[in-house]
């Protein structure tokens, strides 16, 4: 017996009643399909089970997830292309990339720099985007420094919430989220230990730092979770994560957020952290948020905002073309300044608009001025090579040595500021700072000093300690002794 042949249309009708799931009697809704190849069939889950496993935790995480992200250092190679050496990991502040995160984390590309070598900061994020970034901002005694994002467009990013860890309990869950050993938004649990504990470690510049009032912690902080987040059970920051115990299991540290918040103010958005080469510009003033404004509140005597009667107790408004609200739009705008040309300035003077132009000085011969109340300039051999032949000559005066190389650069000081260090020491406009006097094992040891930055780093790493200098004037040779001021020397006062 002969099969009828039935029309196609009948056929699509059959075929599609045939994958008709079988219906449920009593729920009425279609069971999933299943793979009929394999032997392990999934069990779907419902809603129930989705609640189940919705865990603090995992709300935590995903509140916080998208804020963290992972930063690699890149040496920036000619011969090979970029080439990373360096990860750690950062949170974000703001919707506009404003990114915290340890020094020790970026401090190679501030070391490198001295040393010449060129080094990039690449910033990804959770949902995949790659950006480069720029440093702001650091300081190792905290061992914090601020990133900024280059914004493609109108792009956003995800701020981090913050809670306040003096409300932190002994024993209560947290989480942190880094990047160890390259493995992005990696997620460990364990419980606060112990508050205001200390730790002593050689940071990257060969110094041994002490760093004190930390949270201790058991969730597992590896190499490269360093400046991640350290989460309480709600998905806030409550501390940024620093440090594991060397030779130690299960204990890692991290700085509390109350600490991060003051020295947010007190250090990281003062110009004397921001990271900036020898070059950049330079206003010698501060400014702070007060009442939702940014108030003008410590000037440099001498300096170029002191110059352009700039005052203290003004309100930023403007900087350049670009408009300040905070005091972080102000750090943010203050590497757009380009130096040796006049930058307008626009401040609030008693609920009245004044707009004044000042000439950014570089960053160098600001900190010396800031330091000891002089202005300095740095004479290269290009420019003078008689008066760096007779610099050279003079410091190694007496020596016994038959043949020396010219310094590349003498320091010259110009203005003395009346009652500063450097007045106080008999400085004289026209100097030349040949070098210091510095104890060494065998004796004193005479060291030259052939640059601004060399004078600039020397007074910053120096302060509140003695200096002898050796000094050019005329044709006689002199030492003098400088009590370096622990703070700014300079300053027209403060108002806080």
């Amino acid at each position: 017996m002969r099969m009828p042949i039935l029309p196609l249309s009948s056929l699509l009708a059959l075929s599609a009643m045939t994958l008709l799931p079988a219906q449920s009697g009593n729920s009425g809704q279609a069971k999933p399909l299943v793979d009929r190849s394999s032997p392990l069939q999934v069990v779907e889950p419902d809603e129930g089970d989705r609640a189940l496993r919705m865990t603090p935790v995992v709300r935590a995480v995903q509140r916080a997830a998208d804020s963290v992200v992972s930063i690699y250092l890149q040496n920036q190679l000619a011969s090979r292309g970029p080439v990373t050496e360096g990860q750690g990991s950062g949170v974000l502040l703001d919707e506009s990339g404003l990114i915290i995160t340890n020094w020790h984390v970026i401090a190679p590309v501030l070391l490198g720099q001295r040393q010449g070598r060129s080094y990039g900061v690449i910033v990804k994020l959770r949902d995949g985007r790659e950006r480069k970034a720029r440093i702001l901002s650091s300081t190792p005694v905290r061992d914090l420094a601020l990133l900024q994002i280059e914004v493609e467009g109108s792009e956003s990013f995800q701020a981090i919430e913050i809670a306040r860890s003096s409300e932190l309990m002994i024993g209560e869950t947290v989480i942190a989220i880094g990047n160890p050993q390259g493995h992005a938004n990696t997620v460990t649990t364990g419980v606060l230990s112990a508050t205001g504990r200390s730790i002593q470690v050689r940071a990257p510049d060969r110094e041994l730092r002490k760093y004190k009032d930390l949270l201790q912690t058991d969730a597992a902080i590896n190499q490269g979770n360093s400046g991640g987040a350290l989460l309480d059970i709600t998905g806030r920051l409550i501390g940024i994560n620093n440090a594991m115990s060397a030779g130690a299991e299960n204990i890692g540290f991290a700085i509390p957020m109350d600490i991060v918040r003051q020295e947010f103010t007190r250090e990281l958005l003062q110009s004397t952290s921001f990271v900036a080469s020898g070059t950049a510009p330079w206003l010698g003033l501060e400014v702070a948020d007060q009442d939702g404004k940014v108030v003008v509140t410590e000037i440099v005597r001498g300096g170029p905002a002191n110059l352009a009667d700039i005052r203290i107790g003004d309100v930023l408004t403007k900087i350049g073309t670009h408009d300040v609200r905070t005091s972080i739009d102000y750090l943010r705008h203050f590497f757009d300044l380009a130096n040796s040309r006049m930058v307008p300035v626009t401040v609030q003077r008693k609920g009245r608009p004044v707009i004044v132009q000042t000439e950014p000085i570089p960053r160098d011969e600001g900190t010396v001025l800031a330091s000891i109340g002089v202005r300095p300039s740095e004479i290269s051999v290009e420019e003078d090579q008689t008066l760096v032949r007779t610099a050279t000559e003079a410091f190694y005066r007496g020596s016994g040595l038959r043949r020396v190389r010219f310094f590349p650069a003498v320091v010259q000081l110009g203005d003395v500021l009346p009652g500063s260090a450097a007045d106080s020491t008999g400085f004289e406009r026209g100097d030349l700072l040949l070098g210091i006097i510095a104890k060494g094992r065998f004796g004193d040891r005479e060291l030259p000093i052939t640059s601004l930055i060399d004078l600039a780093r020397l007074l910053e790493e120096q302060r509140g300690k003695k200096l002898r200098f050796i000094i050019l004037r005329g044709d006689r040779d002199l030492v003098g002794t400088l009590d370096v001021p622990s703070k700014k020397a300079a300053s027209l006062g403060k108002n806080r």
